[in-house]
C-alpha cells in the first residue's frame, strides 16, 4: 500500500496534516471523527508503486483495535493524570468561514489518475496534470485536538509499556501510531487548477455529476481559462477531511 491510496496531500504550514482524497462521513463508524484518539496502523509507505523501495511511514487512516482506546484511557484514569473532572480532554479549533488552504504541485502525494482530491464522490482527475489545489471551508469548520501534554502523562503513567493500555491486546501500540488532530467541516470548496486545458468531454462529466448530486455537490468550469475547475460541498453531512498522528515511543 502507499501513502497515495488515502491521500493526495501533507500539506505544510497547516501542522502537517493528512488530507484525505476521499473524506470520510463524520459520523461513520468505520473511521469517521472516532478515529480521534485510536490506535491505526503505522503503514510503510512504498516509492514509485507496490513493488519499489520504502518511504516513510504513514497513519492508515483504520481503526487496528476498538475505536479511541487512548482517548477513553485517558478519561478513566483522569485523576492519576490531573486532569481535573470536568475539563475538556478534547479541545476544539474553529476556523472562520472563508479560511484557505493552497497545495502547489510540488507539495501534492498523488502524482497520476485518482479520485478528485477531497470529494465525497468518485470522479477521477489526472494529478500529473496539476497546477494546485485549494480548499476553502465554511462556517462550522473544526479541528479536534488531544493535547499532546494528555498523551505524555498516560505514557508516563503506564511507565511506557503500551501493553497496560486497555483494550489494546494482540496491538503494539509503541509499533503503530496515535491519531490525536482531526480535521471536520460541513461546507467547503475545491478548486482545480489544472495546466492544461479540460477537454470537452470533461464538461459533459461534470454536467452529468451536477445533474446526479444537485443542490448537494456542484462543479463550474471557468470558461475563461478552461483550466479551473471549483467544486461545492453542501450536502448537510459533516466530513472528516484530514487527520495527523503521533507515535506512541515519542511521547
Amino acid at each position: 500500500m502507499a501513502s497515495t491510496d488515502y491521500y493526495w496531500s501533507r500539506v505544510p504550514g497547516f501542522g502537517k496534516m493528512w488530507f484525505l482524497i476521499l473524506p470520510r462521513n463524520a459520523n461513520s463508524s468505520a473511521g469517521g471523527r472516532k478515529l480521534l484518539g485510536s490506535v491505526v496502523h503505522d503503514q510503510e509507505d512504498r516509492l514509485f508503486g507496490p513493488t519499489g523501495p520504502l518511504g516513510k511511514t504513514y497513519p492508515e487512516p483504520n481503526f487496528l483495535t476498538t475505536p479511541q482506546i487512548i482517548l477513553k484511557a485517558i478519561e478513566a484514569n483522569r485523576s492519576a493524570l490531573e486532569v481535573p473532572s470536568g475539563e475538556e480532554i478534547i479541545l476544539e479549533d474553529l476556523f472562520p468561514p472563508g479560511f484557505k488552504i493552497e497545495v502547489e504541485k510540488n507539495k501534492a502525494l498523488k502524482l497520476d489518475v485518482g479520485n478528485f482530491p477531497g470529494l465525497p464522490i468518485s470522479f477521477s482527475m489526472d494529478y500529473s496534470r496539476m497546477k494546485k489545489v485549494t480548499m476553502e471551508f465554511g462556517a462550522g469548520t473544526r479541528k479536534l485536538i488531544i493535547p499532546t501534554g494528555y498523551l505524555s502523562r498516560l505514557h508516563d503513567f503506564y511507565k511506557g509499556d503500551d501493553s497496560k493500555v486497555p483494550d489494546s491486546a494482540g496491538v503494539d501500540i509503541s509499533k503503530e501510531t496515535i491519531v490525536h488532530q482531526i480535521l471536520l467541516t460541513k461546507e467547503y470548496s475545491v478548486t482545480f487548477e489544472s495546466l492544461e486545458e479540460f477537454k470537452p468531454q470533461f464538461e459533459a462529466d461534470i454536467a452529468a455529476k451536477n445533474a446526479q448530486n444537485a443542490g448537494k455537490i456542484q462543479f463550474k468550469l471557468d470558461q475563461t481559462t478552461r483550466k479551473k475547475v471549483v467544486v461545492q460541498v453542501n450536502d448537510g453531512n459533516e466530513y472528516l477531511i484530514a487527520l495527523n498522528d503521533i507515535d506512541w515511543d515519542k511521547l
